[in-house]
């Protein structure tokens, strides 16, 4: 009799902690995995924060913290790891009443992009481990992971052809009725520019010094179309990475520029594009701008984007078009806008395996194969 009451007992035990566990288990409990940093560089190391709580007085013996992280996200620790298309991260650990929980996990950033948590949850169990409850929580962290910068010896002969073409086309082009100050005469100097009064006024032959009519402006041009029939992507990361670089390098020097690409944003959808602008606060948002082109989103064609923002440009603008596909209406369409556009340049990414390009004669002298290690 006292065996009957004593198993009554404990299945009636049983029946209620199911039960409570059942409708509790997962009340007040929450979980956060977040980035410590939203905006990181290519290359850096960012922290994954995880923060579990149970905010009530039932103990959790056990709970499965659980969340998918991008693959170009990569943990140090690998431990409770699996990787398929996302990493799958599960940290298993108790939770006492009101207590809390924060773990910092190490990662580095290995690709230019846009990244999310796609899901985070936590898997808990009643006191006897009979079931288990699986709650999903809503997750706003992002992380934007910025182009990579190439190095300064590879940017070098891009550099010295902006300064070549914008120093050419200031030197054809000065305007005589605006001054942009007097200086001493130098042998060579035109008798009709010296100003007499000046050279009263100090005794010395001065000169007055032109204006030139067009401003130093660069208009950059990225065509992301795939180059092979593979729909490969590293010779078009090298060109968003080429792009960045040179708008730093060009924010540095001061020279306005803007930025047209046909790639798309990961969020809006819209053409990856921004105007003509100067200074650093600028430079921050096209970074950002370049870092969120999804190449996974169908393009723009790129003749659309370099006819319609070519037009907006003036005929002594320096033009810069990067683009490692080169086949199809892209060169005809390039040596046509060059016959307006006279100071526009081709570089093109390659590999050494990349065949050589047929050129048209308008086209030839101002292409340049930009070879970089690796291939597809």
């Amino acid at each position: 009799m006292k065996l009957v009451v004593l198993i009554i007992v404990f299945a009636v035990l049983f029946i209620v902690e199911t039960v409570y566990y059942r409708l509790h288990a997962l009340d007040d409990l929450n979980l956060k995995v977040d980035f410590s940093k939203n905006i990181a560089n290519f290359g850096e190391d960012v922290e994954l924060i995880e923060v579990a709580e149970n905010k009530k007085r039932l103990p959790l013996p056990f709970i499965i913290l659980k969340f998918e992280s991008p693959r170009e996200i990569k943990f140090y620790d690998m431990m409770n790891t699996s990787s398929s298309d996302h990493l799958y991260r599960e940290d298993m650990l108790t939770m006492k009443p009101f207590s809390k929980h924060t773990r910092r996990i190490k990662a580095k950033c290995t690709k230019r992009g846009y990244f999310v948590f796609s899901r985070v949850g936590i898997t808990t169990s009643d006191l006897l481990l009979t079931e288990r409850f699986v709650k999903d929580f809503e997750s706003d962290s992002f992380l934007v992971v910025l182009p990579e910068v190439i190095d300064a010896g590879e940017m070098k002969l891009l550099n010295s052809i902006t300064q070549s073409e914008l120093q050419c086309r200031r030197t054809m082009l000065t305007d005589p009725f605006t001054l942009a100050g007097i200086r001493e005469y130098a042998p060579g100097d035109p008798m009709k520019i010296i100003n007499w009064k000046a050279s009263a006024r100090t005794g010395e032959l001065m000169v007055n010094q032109d204006a030139s009519t067009c401003a130093q402006k660069v208009h950059i041009f990225v065509n992301l179309d795939f180059y092979n029939q593979r729909r490969s992507t590293s010779l078009l990361e090298k060109s968003i990475s080429l792009a960045y670089t040179y708008l730093s390098d060009l924010a540095e020097m001061g020279i306005p520029a803007s930025i047209y690409t046909n790639g798309r944003d990961h969020i809006t959808g819209m053409p990856a594009i921004s105007g003509i602008e100067s200074g650093a606060a600028k430079f921050e948002e096209r970074a950002i701008m370049l870092a969120r082109i999804d190449l996974n989103k169908p393009v723009v064609p790129f003749e659309e984007i370099l006819e319609k923002h070519t037009v907006n440009t003036d005929r002594n603008d320096f033009i810069l078009v990067i683009s490692p596909q080169y086949s199809g209406s892209f060169r005809p369409l390039l040596a046509e806008i060059k016959s307006r556009r006279p100071a526009l340049y081709w570089l093109m990414p390659s590999y050494k395996t990349t065949p050589e390009v047929t050129l048209e004669p308008e086209i030839a002298s101002s292409y340049k194969r930009w070879e970089v290690l690796g291939h597809d």
